[in-house]
């Protein structure tokens, strides 16, 4: 039997692919992914940009907010990446009720867990903001902003459960669908929801014909971009699961049966997830950590931190859809038996990775006012975000290993190794050197962005290592 892809209405098997079609494949899988992740740095963009054009305390609440919750999704880690390898292995060994049950038992988890952190999140949303250190102007638009997002976080979080479920069976596609449309309407929202109802004067081209255009509004700021963006959120989580519960891809949930907890199942789960729950929880907790840090700084230069972040965000792109590719296919070719071709997927991933996010290193690095413009025009801001977009430049090419050969990682279950190097990575390098560039050597902003770089760079060539050693290929799911 001729040895190829199968790619066909949405669903992607594993059938002993070549060597020579590994590119082409990788390149298959992270595209849907890269336009997903596209979606939401233009999220993120237009968000910025609206909510930027209400100031720096708008700004640093959202900002301040988006943290902990970040931090707080960490403990969902356990169910998504551990799901997200079984079910790859179990379809490149062609076990589709392994995979369908494994799936199951993520969402129940999913579930429960959700409700739990919810309850909690909105009782202390007050408290969590002041922990971060948001000033008295900023308490008040942070709490709000915060509170109302923990609304949405139920369907925000099954969301991710299952979009790893799908990727996990090579299903990239639907993803992107769905979180397309979620930031199209979050976009949409934002536009209604933030500002005040407003006449918008423009000249058509060539007519030469001047069109006044009422447009409603709220007018309710901050807060109009939290309903939006738990109402965007919600939506998507109730489409993707509906998706999966009505059995018409590669991976089926018939809720009909009875839903039973299987404890076996639960702990192949969480023998992966627990190390990359931890894993995700130093990591956001040392972003958390590193943020509070800059927010000593005062709120203008937590503002630049922040803009400077989702102007770096865009590059994020291809990491994140090769990332997710080299999952897929490391984990598929290990359940097919085929660890050499998981070893040749995990570098074309990142070599692949690599090119695109160096481009955008050369822009940012030497153009960086054509990203830091769109959010704000105010000088004191874009003076120190310039410098911390152009020293992270420097840092891309490493940044892009870093998430790629993790991505591979997680695909064949060695999560350990993936929260050995975070750990050394975000607090043995970017808190520690951090706090020494800011409160030792009074470097500022431009310190801790300093002390960031050489994290990314360090984990970059740590994870090339580990990945090289070819270790992880005889571990037991």
């Amino acid at each position: 039997m001729d040895e190829k892809a199968v790619v066909s209405k949405g669903k992607y098997n594993v059938i002993d692919l070549p060597e020579k079609d590994l590119t082409k494949s990788t390149f298959k899988l992270a595209m849907p992914a890269i336009g997903e992740m596209l979606m939401h740095t233009l999220q993120g963009y237009a968000d910025m940009a609206m909510v930027g054009t209400l100031g720096a305390s708008a700004i640093t609440a959202i900002g301040l907010s988006d943290m902990p919750m970040m931090t707080a999704m960490s403990v969902f880690a356990a169910i998504s990446v551990g799901t997200t390898a079984l079910v790859a292995r179990a379809i490149g060994a062609k076990q589709q009720d392994d995979a369908n049950n494994i799936a199951k038992q993520s969402l129940i988890m999913s579930v429960i867990m959700t409700l739990v952190f919810v309850s909690l999140a909105v009782y202390f949303a007050r408290s969590i903001v002041v922990l971060m250190g948001a000033e008295q102007d900023v308490i008040p638009l942070a709490e709000g902003y915060f509170r109302t997002v923990c609304y949405g976080a139920f369907f925000m979080i099954i969301s991710v459960i299952l979009s790893g479920v799908l990727r996990g069976s090579g299903d990239t596609k639907t993803p992107m669908y769905i979180n397309g449309l979620a930031v199209v309407l979050n976009i949409i929202g934002n536009f209604f929801m933030i500002f005040e109802s407003r006449v918008v004067q423009f000249t058509i081209p060539l007519l030469d014909k001047d069109i006044s255009l009422y447009i409603p509004g709220a007018g309710m700021g901050v807060q109009g971009a939290a309903i939006s963006t738990t109402i965007s959120r919600s939506l998507a989580g109730i489409v993707i699961l509906g998706i999966v519960i009505s059995n018409r891809g590669v991976i089926k949930i018939n809720i009909k049966e009875k839903l039973r907890i299987d404890l076996k199942i639960i702990k192949r789960i969480f023998d992966i997830g627990i190390p990359a729950a931890v894993e995700q929880f130093c990591m956001r907790f040392g972003q958390l950590v590193f943020g509070r840090i800059i927010a000593s700084l005062g709120t203008v230069m937590f503002a630049a931190h922040r803009i400077t972040l989702i102007a770096e965000s865009v590059s994020f792109m291809p990491g994140f859809g090769f990332a997710l590719a080299a999952t897929t296919l490391v984990g598929q070719y290990l359940g097919a038996e085929r660890p050499d071709l998981s070893y040749k997927s995990g570098f074309i991933a990142v070599k692949m990775a690599a090119i695109v996010m160096s481009a955008f290193g050369i822009v940012f690095f030497f153009w960086p006012d054509v990203f830091l413009m769109i959010f704000t025009k105010d000088k004191e801001i874009l003076d120190s975000a310039r410098w911390c977009l152009r020293i992270v430049a420097v840092s891309q090419p490493f940044l892009a290993a870093a998430m790629g050969f993790a991505g591979g990682l997680r695909g064949a279950g060695d999560t350990k190794w993936v929260l050995i190097i975070t750990v050394i990575g975000i607090w043995g390098i970017r808190i520690i050197l951090g706090s020494i560039f800011v409160f030792v050597f009074n470097w500022g902003l431009i310190g801790a962005w300093i002390a960031m770089t050489l994290d990314l760079t360090i984990r970059g060539i740590l994870y090339f290592f580990r990945f090289k050693s070819g270790r992880w290929k005889s571990l037991k799911v």
